[in-house]
């Protein structure tokens, strides 16, 4: 069923400030990126300062996760991340409503023959990556030379929700919502690549609690299973937002193969946070901070977000 027949209605004047979101980010797309990113750096910098709750997380967590830092490295490194947040807002307009003529000559990719391996063996691939502020921009670097297919879970706002979705199917090989491991499955066995992030801290049936940067962290433990009933090999894969020669440049990083993952659900997500956090720690500015990564752990471990909605 369609995101539109789901939400008829979506004329009503109730939805029509959303739509002139909507029509603001279609004005802003055709900017030269450069000018894109340098907005999205300023708005970036305003939220940090506008909207403390959100601050308080995102400082709460590289407390958690950088005990070595001093207090005032730790800050700077929350505003970067502010900074970085609004320059993925503006990567997002870029890559939402942009020609891929408009990506030429903004990244590299190295590691493909990883890829070009998998395929040549018919395997399917769980591209492992991660909730970077690049996810948008490096998800269509990914589709100009991968048919990708990836998990979904709609805005909560349903004009947002026909939007990406529509967007996001016009692009995309297959589209799976967030629950549909069956349908990924099947789509493993017949030689997709699917890209999957476990590392948002949700309790689901597959969740268990494993370090990530040494502290306890509600984990998805289901990629060893996925990859292994869809007979899939788990293919890290990350992007870094970077300065060359005066221009912002997109590095797409596809690693080897990870060896076939223990099927101990702890010993699992211990080895997968351990993957992510080097790709975290190559730029820790542009991982997604702002989420509550250390939430809804269960008993016996401190509330680190108590007193933040």
């Amino acid at each position: 069923m369609s995101a539109h027949s789901q939400s008829p209605r979506l004329w009503l004047p109730q939805y029509w400030p959303a739509w002139l979101v909507v029509a603001g980010m279609r004005l802003l797309a055709p900017l030269p990126l450069p000018l894109l990113l340098w907005l999205g750096r300023w708005l970036g910098r305003f939220a940090f300062y506008l909207v403390p709750i959100r601050r308080a997380v995102t400082v709460r967590n590289i407390q958690l996760c950088f005990p070595e830092l001093e207090r005032a490295a730790q800050w700077r490194l929350a505003r970067r991340c502010y900074e970085s947040f609004g320059m993925g807002f503006s990567e997002a307009l870029f890559s939402y409503f942009s020609a891929p003529e408009r990506f030429e000559g903004r990244f590299t990719v190295e590691g493909m023959e990883h890829i070009d391996a998998a395929r040549r063996a018919k395997r399917g691939v769980l591209l492992l990556s991660a909730h970077f502020h690049t996810i948008e921009f490096s998800g269509y670097i990914a589709n100009l030379h991968l048919p990708l297919s990836a998990f979904y879970r709609n805005p909560n706002h349903p004009v947002f929700a026909h939007m990406l979705l529509k967007l996001r199917s016009s692009r995309l090989h297959r589209m799976f919502p967030a629950d549909d491991i069956k349908g990924a499955v099947r789509a493993l066995r017949e030689g997709d690549l699917l890209w999957y992030a476990p590392d948002q801290g949700k309790s689901i049936k597959d969740s268990v609690v494993a370090p990530f940067f040494g502290v306890p962290a509600r984990t998805n433990a289901a990629t060893g299973k996925v990859a292994r009933l869809g007979r899939a090999l788990v293919i890290p894969w990350a992007a870094v937002r970077e300065r060359r020669q005066g221009r912002w440049h997109y590095r797409v990083t596809i690693q080897p193969p990870l060896p076939e993952l223990p099927e101990d659900p702890v010993a699992e997500a211990t080895q997968i946070n351990a993957v992510i956090e080097r790709m975290v720690r190559a730029a820790p500015e542009q991982y997604l901070w702002q989420h509550k990564r250390f939430k809804k752990r269960g008993e016996g471990y401190p509330d680190e977000y108590a007193g933040m909605r």
